[in-house]
C-alpha cells in the first residue's frame, strides 16, 4: 500500500471516529428516553418526551452541520446565510457556548471549500472554550475569523500543533484531526491559518489571504 493511500485511509478512519464521538451522545440520549418511556409507560410523564425531543433536535442539528463541514455538500453553492443558520442550530446544543455572528451588509461570495472552512473554524473555536464563553464569527473577502472569548480560552497543545497542513498524519488522533482538516481547507483556499492571542481570555482563529 502506498504512503498516500495509507494516509488517506487513516484520515478517513480518524474523521469517522471523530464524527461518531460528536453524534453518539445525542443518539444515546434518544435511546435512553425511549427506554424510559417504554419502561414507565404512562407514568413516564412529559420529561421523557422532552428528553427525546431535545436529543433528536440536537442530533439533527449536528448531522446537518457536519454534513456540510465534513462532507461533499460543503463544496456546493451554500451561501453565508445558510452556513450561519446551520451554525446557529449547532451552537444551540453546545453547552455553555454562545454564538455571535452578525450578518454583514455586504456578503462575500464563497468559492470551493470556503464554506467548509468557515464551519470548521467555528467548531474549532468552540473547542477552545472548555469552560464556556462566546464564539464570534466575522467573514469578509480577505479574512475569515472565529474568536473565542471566555475563561481559559485556549487550544490544547496537541490540537494547535495539528492545525498545520504539514503535520504528520500518523500522529493525528480523533481529537486533533479536526484542526488538521481546518488547516488543509485553509491552504486549499489559498489562506494561512493562524491563532491570534488577543487577551488572556480571548483567542482568534483566523484564515487570511
Amino acid at each position: 500500500m502506498s504512503q498516500a493511500v495509507d494516509q488517506a485511509l487513516r484520515l478517513s478512519e480518524l474523521v469517522s471516529a471523530r464524527l461518531a464521538h460528536e453524534l453518539v451522545g445525542a443518539a444515546g440520549a434518544i435511546s435512553n428516553g425511549l427506554e424510559l418511556m417504554e419502561e414507565l409507560g404512562e407514568d413516564a410523564g412529559p420529561d421523557a418526551a422532552k428528553l427525546v425531543g431535545e436529543s433528536a433536535a440536537n442530533l439533527k442539528a449536528r448531522l446537518q452541520f457536519y454534513r456540510m463541514a465534513y462532507g461533499r455538500a460543503g463544496r456546493e453553492s451554500a451561501g453565508l446565510p445558510e452556513l450561519r443558520a446551520l451554525t446557529v442550530g449547532f451552537f444551540e446544543h453546545v453547552d455553555g457556548v454562545a454564538l455571535d455572528w452578525p450578518m454583514a451588509p455586504v456578503v462575500p461570495t464563497l468559492h470551493g471549500g470556503e464554506g467548509k472552512l468557515i464551519l470548521n473554524l467555528a467548531a474549532l473555536a468552540a473547542e477552545a472554550l472548555p469552560r464556556g464563553g462566546t464564539v464570534s464569527i466575522a467573514v469578509d473577502e480577505a479574512r475569515f475569523a472565529a474568536r473565542a472569548d471566555g475563561d481559559e480560552a485556549t487550544l490544547r497543545e496537541d490540537v494547535a500543533a495539528a492545525a498545520d497542513p504539514g503535520a504528520a498524519v500518523d500522529q493525528l488522533t480523533p481529537r486533533t484531526v479536526h484542526a488538521y482538516l481546518t488547516a488543509i481547507l485553509a491552504a486549499e483556499a489559498g489562506r494561512s491559518l493562524v491563532f491570534e492571542r488577543e487577551t488572556p481570555g480571548s483567542i482568534a482563529l483566523v484564515a487570511a489571504r
